[in-house]
């Protein structure tokens, strides 16, 4: 198993929050090189956190639990 950045993970999850967004959006929010993005969005995608529909990434009901659960634990824990 390939390792992960926990940030870069949290960073892509917490930009779905506001809606379904254009992949190269996210891409350029994510702040990694191209082919990075793709290997975290697969990862995203084969947990069942991210789908792609229709030229838009959005979070699946799974992900936005996480994704809303991550906010909330940042935001009690370190006032973001």
């Amino acid at each position: 198993m390939a390792k992960y950045d926990l940030d870069v993970i949290a960073r892509i999850l917490l930009a779905l929050l506001d809606g379904p967004t254009r992949r190269t959006s996210l891409y350029y929010r994510s702040r990694l090189s191209y082919p990075r993005f793709v290997q975290y969005l697969s990862l995203l995608e084969e947990r069942g956190l991210v789908a792609e529909r229709d030229g838009l990434v959005t979070l699946t009901e799974k992900g936005l639990k996480a994704a809303a659960e991550l906010d909330r634990i940042l935001d009690e824990y370190l006032d973001f």
